[in-house]
């Protein structure tokens, strides 16, 4: 019997750390606890609708900043950070799922080697 490592389990590690290198190359990516909000104002008869950046540090006070009207540039720079940022965090699930199986084979296949050696 011949148990070893799977050779997909390491691709499929690879693919995903180039998935999370090309993520970072399209751009900033958000830092953690930072979010976007919507703020109306009403003014005379008129409603205003701003975007707001809040962010939060351990610790410390909510902090927040305007990003303009919905749809302005920095609104959509910071909308597609915070994409990124979520996009990353997911693959970075994928490779811890993926590294705790990559795990288990070693040690199943140290168990199959052992299993090899009995009478």
């Amino acid at each position: 019997m011949n148990f070893t490592g799977s050779t997909h389990l390491k691709a499929e590690l690879q693919r995903l750390l180039n998935a999370v290198e090309a993520v970072q190359t399209l751009g900033i990516v958000a830092p953690a606890y930072c979010w976007l909000t919507e703020s109306s104002e009403l003014k005379g008869s008129k409603t205003y609708t701003y975007i707001r950046l809040v962010s939060e540090e351990p610790g410390k006070k909510l902090v927040s900043k305007s990003l303009g009207k919905p749809g302005s540039k920095k609104h959509q720079q910071w909308r597609s950070a915070i994409i990124r940022r979520e996009a990353i965090a997911e693959l970075e699930q994928q490779l811890k799922i993926l590294d705790t199986l990559i795990q288990r084979q070693a040690q199943a296949t140290k168990l199959f080697k052992l299993l090899e050696g009995l009478p």
